[in-house]
């Protein structure tokens, strides 16, 4: 049976792997997913930019 000081270490536990940091492109794709996902709302949500899906055909029926 191990005892409770051979898991107090946490560095003998952490993955090699996650040492490391992020690649950049990941970092771009996932700040620019949040940031696009902020934009979209506020662009597309009736409350703040005005769109709306019955606003849109209204509009091209009056075309």
């Amino acid at each position: 049976m191990r005892m409770v000081e051979d898991f107090d270490d946490i560095e003998a536990f952490e993955a090699k792997e996650t040492r490391d940091r992020l690649p950049i492109g990941w970092l771009i794709l996932f700040w620019g997913l949040i940031i696009w996902g902020v934009i979209y709302f506020f662009l597309y949500t009736p409350q703040f930019g005005g769109w709306s899906q019955e606003k849109a055909y209204q509009e091209s029926v009056n075309k």
